[in-house]
Formats: structure tokens, C-alpha cells, sequence
């Protein structure tokens, strides 16, 4: 199963298409295409839906910020012990 991330632009390539999106502790280029052929289009700040390396949707700040709790608690341990 893939899971889409959410990350926030933080630079545009408009030549490429791209947007350099921080996923996390990772910096990664993804593609606008998706988004483009909608006829959206993404800005330095604004938080995306990354899945396989594309842009898929953009967020409003506070539905990118429940995903993220929501995400965050899949990694949390169990009764503490880590295992």
C-alpha cells in the first residue's frame, strides 16, 4: 500500500515544472504536472499532497496540519515500551 505524503514548497522551478517540497526531514522534487492539468497551480508556501513524486493536491494550512497529526500518530508507540 502507498501512503501520499503532505509537505509545504519550498522553491519553484517553473522551466522543470517542479517544486522542491519539504517531506519531513527530506527535501525532495516533485512534479506539478498533476496539478497544472487541473489548472491549479502551487506557490512558495503552500502545502501539498506528494504521492509517487508527484503533486497531486494542494492544502489549506489547517487540513496539511490534521494529516500530519493524524500521520504522526501511526508512528507512535504502543503503551510506551517502543515495540
Amino acid at each position: 500500500m502507498c501512503l501520499a505524503d503532505v509537505g509545504t514548497v519550498l522553491a519553484l522551478d517553473d522551466t522543470a515544472g517542479t517544486a522542491s517540497v519539504q517531506l519531513g526531514e527530506r527535501v525532495v522534487d516533485v512534479s506539478l504536472a498533476p496539478l497544472v492539468l487541473t489548472g491549479a497551480g502551487a506557490e512558495v508556501g503552500d502545502w501539498l499532497v506528494v504521492h509517487t513524486g508527484l503533486a497531486v493536491e494542494v492544502l489549506d494550512p489547517d487540513e496539511a496540519a490534521r494529516i500530519r497529526d493524524a500521520r504522526a500518530g501511526l508512528h507512535a508507540p504502543e503503551g510506551g515500551t517502543g515495540q
